[in-house]
């Protein structure tokens, strides 16, 4: 297998491959389906729906490609092009990867900037065989994946957040550009609006996957060349997802609440911001809602604005040359969880403003420093705590698997094991106000929620559901009846 280090000449070779399968075939669009089979006509329907994403069709254990896709997936992948079957008379250009490996290609294609709509059966291939010897499985899209909409855990750095971000730059509001950013994988919000030529030191500190704005934004190359600096993709949406009513609605309607004045005051081109990231998730997610927490106002005066030129000259969390390896942020990280360092980042990257904010910090981090059996109780829980942020909104759109369940509750046991430390007699003594906050929030963990998991769940779980075994013996009757059946079939027909 090939093995690609530039990004854009993986691009562009996948995009020669493409124009190659363009010649050899005719542009694909509905009516080509018509002299098609009933299994290729289905596929070029779908295609057809989704014009802009590499088309993953599930056939059995693998996705195949087909076509203009085939061979620029193939060209990006280094993978083996080949064919199958023709259509209108020429030979059908295919290729495929391996359902069990689906992460390790799709992070190669979305780091490389292509979108993939994700087709799946949605059926049991012996279903469809009662509908007659040439029916066809059900399939379907259930969703596009695009550098801002990632949730699996082998796509995603683990130390790093990866928003979504909406940018709004309305004709009637001066020179304010409105941003609306959720990273999916935690369910972390930001609105805010800032000034027009802040704009670019705002992209570079929220450092988004992937940027959605209007054709005319887009079409400032000084606007792309920002949001690249920033290691984002840019993707044009329809002026249309930009409607602030919509924004106030879907918002409210997601939060479920009547009123946002609870989580501050909204302009209408943040709302407009948020209703188009609203509408992208929507879009991509086949209609799934997000795990979203309560939004968080930025912008002008919640934290210190640095412009970009200076938060690259202070290498905070990325070096000039693009790494991290020698910024700010790799010299005091010494964080235990993911979690941990993304909130490291994201605070180094958004120092705060306001000088009261600045103090209830730093007498939190005093009181670690006075009280260090405090401190290294608390990181020995912490060690053992998985990524629950990331977990919750995988099992909510329901991708999660076994060991998302066994994260929930090996970190609410971590979660318990913290509130312990903290409400120590020693160290709840002079405990500052927020981390008293904090203590009362780990404390009202659901304690049977835990106990719940830990009776259901085996210690070390499969990957995948479809594994099974994950369920602990003696937990459900009806199912420990169906693995003897399965494994000792005999001695249980011998027992009726």
């Amino acid at each position: 297998m090939a093995k690609h280090t530039d990004p854009q000449k993986d691009r562009a070779a996948a995009a020669d491959g493409a124009r190659a399968a363009e010649v050899s075939h005719p542009v694909l669009d509905g009516r080509s389906a018509i002299d098609a089979t009933p299994s290729m006509a289905q596929y070029l329907e779908i295609k057809a729906a989704n014009p802009d994403s590499l088309l993953w069709y599930r056939m059995g254990d693998f996705y195949e490609l087909f076509f203009e896709d085939a061979a620029a997936a193939a060209a990006a992948l280094g993978i083996v092009l080949t064919k199958r079957g023709k259509h209108q008379g020429l030979d059908i250009p295919m290729c495929g990867v391996p359902v069990v490996r689906a992460d390790e290609y799709l992070q190669r294609l979305i780091r490389q900037g292509f979108r993939v709509a994700v087709c799946e059966q949605l059926e049991d291939p012996a279903e469809a065989r009662k509908r007659g010897a040439k029916a066809v499985v059900k399939r379907d899209v259930v969703r596009l994946v695009t550098p801002g909409t990632i949730t699996e855990e082998a796509l995603l750095d683990t130390k790093a957040r990866n928003y979504l971000t909406a940018v709004f730059m309305a004709a009637d509001e001066g020179a304010r550009v409105a941003l609306a950013s959720i990273d999916i994988s935690t369910g972390e919000f930001e609105i805010g609006e800032v000034a027009n030529f802040d704009l670019a030191g705002e992209l570079v500190r929220l450092s988004p996957g992937e940027v959605i704005a209007v054709d005319a934004l887009i079409a400032d190359p000084a606007f792309v060349r920002t949001v690249e600096l920033a290691g984002g993709k840019v993707t044009p949406v329809p002026a249309a997802f930009f409607d602030s009513i919509a924004g106030a609605r879907d918002l409210k309607a997601q939060l479920g609440v009547a009123a946002l004045d609870g989580f501050g005051t909204f302009g209408r081109p943040e709302l407009a911001a948020a209703a188009a990231v609203l509408k992208y998730i929507d879009l991509t997610q086949m209609g799934r809602k997000p795990l979203l927490r309560v939004p968080k106002k930025s912008g002008a005066g919640a934290t210190l604005t640095i412009d970009a030129a200076t938060r690259s000259s202070l290498e905070l969390v990325r070096s000039t040359s693009g790494d991290k390896g020698s910024t700010l942020l790799a010299a005091i990280d010494r964080t235990v969880t993911g979690a941990g360092a993304r909130e490291l980042q994201a605070r180094l990257a958004s120092p705060l403003a306001d000088p009261v904010s600045i103090e209830q910090r730093l007498d939190t981090v005093g009181h670690f420093i006075d009280k260090t059996r405090l401190t290294d109780d608390i990181r020995t829980a912490l060690r053992a705590a998985p990524d629950m942020a990331r977990a919750l909104p995988r099992l909510a759109f329901g991708r999660g698997g076994p060991r998302d369940l066994v994260a929930i509750r090996d970190a609410m046991q971590a979660c318990q094991n913290c509130a312990i430390a903290l409400a120590g007699p020693v160290n709840a003594l002079g405990c500052p106000m927020l981390l008293t906050e904090v203590s009362q929030r780990l404390m009202a963990v659901p304690a049977a929620l835990v106990t719940a998991l830990s009776t259901a769940l085996v210690d070390d779980p499969p990957v995948q559901r479809r594994d099974g075994g994950f369920v602990k013996p003696g937990y459900s009757t009806e199912l420990d009846a169906a693995h003897r059946l399965r494994d000792d079939s005999r001695s249980v027909m011998a027992a009726l």
